[in-house]
């Protein structure tokens, strides 16, 4: 189903309760299907998708197709642990289970990676969904100074959220693609890029989930699409990736980037959903911001700067303003002057990240110099 160029709050919560309801159904009516044995007709149970589930679902899953529940925990950490699909290869999963199991749960992410490393050692994958689209995830290497460690490695996952995206940011290439391939991405696809990213880099098997040769410590939704459009099905990843018998995630090392959905912010505080946030700002007043950003003129600046005060009043929460820096278009001193008065103004603890832009081919803008950037950065940081 295409998602419409805007939502507003109430179509958006709407369309997110229908979808619910209809997996609800969809799992517990049609779950069966038929087949044929002996030339009769019969019915045989479809696959459940098993990295869609928390832990908790699956072992009521579990449960639903006669098995023990704690089958559950051992095909968890063989999955988020050490990598494993293939329940014969679980040494402590019975023989006499393995075709049963194999049958009743779809254990493996149904994509197909197209692999890119540049020198600097970012990897890119494109990955071919079981229905034809693609979605883009990006490694992005790195090192950090440790006290005790000394120098340790850190790497960022990007995942994307959606096949494409319906925003139409001027200055985004992937709001320029044809909206028509729109879609959501289930849980599923979406922890499918973490655990693809994970099999190439051989990023398994580690005692600690801090360990220093660990490749994946941090995540960030900032690939296609926008994730609060996609609510559901990120929050039921993030609770996935953060599971402490699995991928172990910190929801410190989580952060979620939006183009500034108010309702979606919302519910992330309502729900608790206290992974660090990033809003894409790209502009410090609203005629400015409706003229490369079309959702400014559904959530205006006023509205979206009081669902981040909001969101901020947690403890220990800051929340990360980006903005990308576009040649004689937003990149002035009053530009910067007016971005350090907007954030004063609401009291937001948060820090601001200057952007490159990154041209491509098509675009209208261009990168700011260096100059320009150092100027802007000292003028909103000490005005």
């Amino acid at each position: 189903v295409d998602l419409p160029t805007r939502l507003d709050a109430n179509s958006l919560h709407a369309r997110m309760a229908f979808r619910r309801a209809l997996r609800s159904l969809s799992s517990q009516a049609n779950q069966l299907r038929p087949a044929t044995a002996g030339g009769r007709r019969a019915w045989k149970r479809e696959a459940i998708e098993a990295m869609g589930l928390t832990l908790s679902e699956f072992r009521e899953e579990m449960k639903l197709v006669g098995h023990k529940p704690f089958r559950a925990d051992q095909i968890w950490k063989w999955i988020y642990q050490k990598g494993e699909y293939n329940v014969k290869n679980m040494t402590n999963i019975a023989s006499r289970d393995h075709d049963s199991l194999s049958e009743r749960f779809r254990l493996h992410p149904d994509i197909i990676p197209h692999p890119f490393v540049s020198e600097d050692g970012t990897r890119k994958w494109r990955l071919e969904l079981d229905d034809g689209k693609s979605v883009e995830t990006v490694y992005i290497p790195g090192w950090v100074l440790d006290e005790e460690e000394g120098k340790a490695r850190r790497g960022a996952v990007c995942v994307s959220s959606q096949v494409g995206c319906t925003l139409k940011c001027k200055f985004c290439h992937t709001g320029s693609m044809d909206k028509k391939i729109l879609r959501n991405l289930s849980a599923s696809e979406i922890i499918s890029q973490i655990m693809c990213a994970k099999s190439h880099l051989g990023d398994w098997d580690h005692d600690d989930v801090y360990a220093a040769n660990r490749s994946v410590t941090h995540l960030v939704f900032m690939g296609m699409g926008e994730p609060l459009y996609n609510y559901h099905n990120v929050r039921q990843a993030i609770g996935i990736l953060t599971e402490n018998d699995g991928l172990r995630f910190s929801k410190r090392r989580i952060t979620l980037s939006t183009s500034g959905v108010v309702p979606g912010i919302a519910n992330m505080a309502r729900d608790g959903v206290d992974v660090l946030l990033a809003v894409s700002l790209h502009a410090p007043d609203n005629a400015l911001r409706s003229s490369i950003m079309d959702i400014n003129r559904m959530f205006p600046i006023e509205d979206l700067m009081a669902a981040c005060v909001d969101f901020g009043s947690k403890p220990a929460k800051r929340i990360t303003f980006e903005y990308v820096m576009l040649d004689g278009v937003n990149d002035s001193l009053a530009h910067a002057e007016q971005l350090a008065e907007l954030l004063l103004r609401y009291k937001i603890h948060a820090f601001v990240n200057l952007i490159p832009f990154n041209p491509w081919p098509g675009s209208p803008y261009k990168t700011s110099s260096n100059n320009r950037v150092h100027a802007f950065l000292k003028v909103s940081q000490f005005h």
